[in-house]
C-alpha cells in the first residue's frame, strides 16, 4: 500500500479525503481499504524530537541548522474525524521534511511538490552538481527519482569534502618473494623454498593500502548514479572516479560488503570520519532503502528518511541573491541573542540577512517553502508575526523585510508590496510578500526567466531606497 503527499500539505484542514472516496484517493482496492483506514483509526503524529525518529534518517543539506528551542517541527499526521454518524473524513498533515516513511505496512512518499526542475535547481545551487542535462529513464517512480536526486546530490557533496584528504587507508602486513628486501626476512620461509639461494628472499612488511571493502561500495555507488543520470553525475570526481576503478576488485558489493566498509575501524580516524555519511549514502543508493524494509522490521511504528527541504530551499536563496547583489553580504540563519540578561533570555534566528558592504544598511527576510496563491490566509498569522519581529530589532539600519516562497501564480506587485512596515505611512521601510514563480511542469529556461524576474523586483526595492551611511 502506498500514499504520496506533498510538503506543507494540509495545514488548514483544507483537503479531507471523504470516506467513499479513500480507496480512490490512495488508488487502493476495496480488499484494501480496511487496512488503510487502520492506518488512520487513531491519531498519529510524527515530530522531528519524537521517538520513533530512532527508526528512521534525517538528512540535512548543512552541518549544522539552528531552531528555536520551542520550535516544533511537524514530519507527518494521520487523524480522522466523524463526519456524520455514518461517515469519516480523513486527513493527511506534513511538514517540511521530504522523503519515504513506512508505517502499519504502508509506504508513504512525502515529495517536494513543484517538480523535478526546481528540485534540480535547488541542489544545483547548493554545490553547483548539474544533473540536468538528461532524462532520467531509471525509474517510472517520479516520487522515488526526486529522492535519487537528493541522495545524488548529497552522496557526491559529502565524498568530495571527505576525499580532500585521500580515501580511507590503513597498513597492512604484506609478503613479498623478491630480489629487494622490504621489512623483515622471513627465515621459516627461507628454510623451506630458498636453500639453496638463488637471490629472492621472503620478506614481511606493512604497507598503506586501500580498504577493499570502502573502495568497491565507493564505485559501485558512482557506477549507479552513471547509470541514472548519465556521466555528468561524476564529472566533478572524474580523477577519484578513474582511481576507484583502477582498484575496484570486482565484486558486487552485497549487504554484508556494505557493513563492512560502514563500521571499518579507519573510518573512527579522525582524518575520515566524513565518510561515514558518504557511506551511508552509499548504502541507500546500492541497495534501494527507499523500498520496503525487511520482514523482521515490518512491525517497527515508523522507518524510512527524509530530507529537510525547507533548509534546501533556504540556502537556494541565499545563493540567488548572493550572485546578483555583489555590493551585499547575504547570511542565512544569523543568530541575534535577545534579553540576554533576563531569565526569558534566548535568540532569534532570521532566515536570511541582506547587508550592504558598504554602509550597513540591512534587509532580513524569511525563507517560506509553501504554496501561496496570493489569497489572504496564504500568509500565516505565526509567519507575519515572525518576520516583524525580526524586522524590529534592526530599526534605523533596516530599509526592506518580507517574506520569500516558491509562488504558485505570477506575482501582483501592487497586492503584495508596500511602502511603509506595518502599512501605517510613518516610516519608509518596504515590506514585501515575494519570490520565484514556479510551475511544476516549467523547463529549466522558464525557471531561471523566473528568477530573473524576482531579481529585477528585489533590484528595484533596493534603488528605491537612499543607501547612504
Amino acid at each position: 500500500m502506498k500514499i504520496s503527499v506533498p510538503v506543507n500539505h494540509n495545514f488548514y484542514e483544507e483537503a479531507p479525503i471523504q470516506e467513499l472516496n479513500l480507496g480512490e484517493a490512495f488508488n487502493v482496492k476495496k480488499s484494501g481499504i480496511k487496512n488503510l483506514q487502520q492506518i488512520f483509526s487513531s491519531v498519529y503524529e510524527l515530530k522531528l524530537s519524537a521517538e520513533q525518529l530512532k527508526q528512521v534518517k534525517v538528512f540535512n543539506f548543512k552541518s549544522k541548522h539552528i531552531f528555536e528551542p520551542d520550535e516544533e517541527r511537524l514530519i507527518l499526521k494521520l487523524y480522522s474525524k466523524e463526519k456524520t454518524t455514518q461517515e469519516k473524513e480523513y486527513f493527511i498533515q506534513t511538514g517540511l521534511y521530504a522523503g519515504v516513511l513506512f508505517h502499519k505496512g504502508c509506504k508513504i512518499n512525502i515529495t517536494t511538490k513543484y517538480g523535478d526542475t526546481f528540485l534540480k535547481r535547488m541542489l544545483n545551487f547548493v554545490n553547483d552538481i548539474y544533473i540536468d542535462n538528461e532524462q532520467n529513464k531509471a525509474k517510472k517512480d517520479e516520487t522515488e527519482n526526486q529522492f535519487l536526486f537528493i541522495i545524488a546530490h548529497l552522496f557526491i557533496q559529502s565524498l568530495e569534502k571527505s576525499v580532500v584528504l585521500g580515501l580511507p587507508q590503513q597498513y597492512q602486513k604484506q609478503q613479498e618473494h623478491s630480489h629487494k628486501v622490504r621489512g623483515s626476512i622471513n627465515f621459516n620461509d627461507y628454510l623451506k623454498r630458498d636453500i639453496p639461494f638463488q637471490g629472492k628472499l621472503t620478506t614481511t612488511f606493512r604497507e598503506q593500502k586501500y580498504i577493499q571493502e570502502i573502495i568497491d561500495v565507493l564505485y559501485l555507488a558512482l557506477r549507479k548514479l552513471e547509470s541514472v543520470f548519465g556521466k555528468e553525475i561524476r564529472s566533478r570526481l572524474l580523477g577519484l572516479s578513474q582511481l576507484l576503478k583502477q582498484h575496484y576488485s570486482g565484486r558486487f558489493a552485497n549487504y554484508k560488503v556494505i557493513q563492512k566498509a560502514k563500521t571499518h575501524q579507519t573510518i573512527s580516524n579522525p582524518m575520515y570520519s566524513g565518510f561515514k555519511k558518504v557511506l551511508e549514502y552509499a548504502e541507500i543508493i546500492l541497495l534501494n532503502k527507499d523500498l520496503m524494509p525487511d520482514n523482521e522490521k515490518q512491525n517497527l511504528a515508523t522507518t524510512g528518511y527524509l530530507f529537510d527541504i525547507a533548509e534546501l530551499y533556504e540556502i537556494y536563496l541565499e545563493k540567488l541573491l548572493s550572485r546578483n547583489f555583489p555590493d551585499w553580504f547575504v547570511s542565512s540563519q544569523v543568530e541575534i541573542p535577545i534579553y540576554q540578561k533576563q531569565f526569558y533570555r534566548r535568540s532569534i534566528f532570521p532566515d536570511l540577512i541582506m547587508k550592504h558592504k558598504t554602509t550597513g544598511k540591512i534587509i532580513v527576510l524569511d525563507a517560506k517553502f509553501k504554496e501561496i496563491k496570493m489569497q489572504n490566509k496564504d500568509v500565516d498569522r505565526a509567519d507575519l508575526h515572525q518576520i516583524h519581529s525580526y524586522s524590529g530589532y534592526y530599526q534605523n539600519n533596516l530599509i526592506a523585510s518580507g517574506l520569500i516562497y516558491p509562488l504558485s501564480k505570477q506575482i501582483d506587485i501592487d497586492k503584495s508590496h508596500f511602502d511603509t512596515l506595518y502599512g501605517n505611512n510613518d516610516n519608509d521601510v518596504h515590506f514585501i510578500v515575494d519570490g520565484v514563480y514556479v510551475d511544476e511542469n516549467q523547463t529549466m529556461d522558464e525557471l531561471i526567466e523566473n528568477e530573473n524576474i524576482f531579481i529585477r523586483r528585489m533590484t528595484d526595492l533596493t534603488s528605491k531606497q537612499e543607501i547612504i551611511p
